[in-house]
């Protein structure tokens, strides 16, 4: 091989190995970015299920709607589907001046998963009691499982949708989930 097409088989060598250099430091320091990140987000994340019990201990269904995105989904434990944050406050609103209006709610457990650097599931167990039956009667002491995800717009963590779910008063948990590796909530079931 003559010495110039040696000169330049190496040289392009040499190119390739630094753009491949290249690429590795630009991802390890993304990597190392979003990893630095993730732990500060998750704790904006822990705190969304508590801004939400807050909002409902205070009966304000203006501040429980400030943690939600404009476009937010939310399904109820009575399977009442909200779309948006007008809809969802005005519900709220309402609950907290009838039935809700008595409500004590608390946050037991929270687990948090990355969907992406932006996107989270946030899932908290959590107690409810005080509030009434549309009859007007009185519920007894519940337990739930909500399922919320999250979106880092704007540098800020918004609820873009959730799954709230009561629990079964009193029933033993399905035998189908004998052996079944535990979650990491477990939702309580009153006796």
């Amino acid at each position: 091989m003559p010495q110039t097409e040696r000169a330049t088989s190496v040289t392009r060598l040499l190119n390739g190995r630094a753009v491949i250099l290249s690429a590795c430091l630009v991802l390890f320091a993304h990597i190392t970015t979003a990893h630095a990140q993730t732990k500060q987000d998750e704790e904006s994340l822990r705190r969304l299920p508590g801004a939400f019990s807050d909002a409902f201990n205070n009966h304000n269904g203006h501040q429980l709607a400030a943690i939600m995105a404009e476009n937010v989904d939310f399904v109820t434990v009575g399977l009442t589907w909200l779309q948006g944050r007008a809809d969802f406050e005005t519900y709220h609103t309402r609950l907290f001046a009838d039935r809700f209006k008595e409500i004590a709610h608390k946050v037991l457990e929270v687990h948090v998963r990355f969907m992406r650097p932006d996107i989270a599931v946030v899932r908290h167990s959590w107690s409810a009691q005080g509030d009434k039956n549309i009859d007007g009667s009185a519920r007894p002491p519940r337990f739930g499982l909500m399922t919320m995800v999250a979106e880092k717009r704007a540098n800020d963590w918004v609820v873009t949708s959730v799954q709230n779910v009561n629990g079964s008063v009193g029933v033993a948990p399905s035998p189908e989930a004998n052996g079944i590796r535990t979650p990491p909530i477990v939702v309580p079931r009153p006796k």
